[in-house]
């Protein structure tokens, strides 16, 4: 099985989110949920999620061999999509830093040996993470509570 298909494979598990709240919004209240979203991807708040998702990501690389997918979205340009080659930590904060503060994009993390994935959207403030091992799981708990978000099972 090649990346694609392994990415394509342990994006169908069941997933958890690292967001800003501390577990998800019931369907009532999801009116106010969408603008205080929208009030946190502002200027000062998103470029706080920004440098709490570089944290957390690069803390959890120090610890697993990792692959890296990247889609941009440019307006009026086609989709760019691929493998990144260069994995320098300058290179994937530069990488996460346009994904997030230009709110679109995707970059998907598969952590080798763990068969899981980190995937980071732009547009949103949360992190999903896709069919964690129980060490991925203890290990984001400690970190993401340190970085001040929250850490919980996406019901579907």
């Amino acid at each position: 099985m090649n990346r694609s298909e392994k990415l394509s494979l342990l994006f169908s598990e069941d997933y958890r989110i690292i967001d800003f709240l501390p577990r998800a919004v019931s369907t009532e209240e999801d009116d106010f949920y969408e603008e205080a979203e929208q009030y946190f991807l502002q200027d000062k708040h998103l470029q706080e999620f920004c440098d709490k998702t570089i944290a957390i990501v690069l803390k959890v690389l120090c610890y697993f061999p990792f692959e890296i997918y990247v889609e941009e979205y440019k307006p009026l340009v086609n989709k760019r999509e691929g493998w990144l080659k260069d994995k320098r930590c300058e290179m994937i904060v530069k990488l996460m830093k346009k994904v997030i503060l230009k709110k679109r994009g995707q970059i998907d993390i598969l952590l080798g040996g763990e068969d899981s994935i980190i995937s980071i959207s732009g547009g949103v403030l949360s992190i999903a993470v896709y069919h964690e091992s129980e060490s991925l799981k203890v290990l984001l708990e400690k970190i993401v509570a340190a970085e001040g978000l929250y850490y919980w099972k996406y019901r579907v």
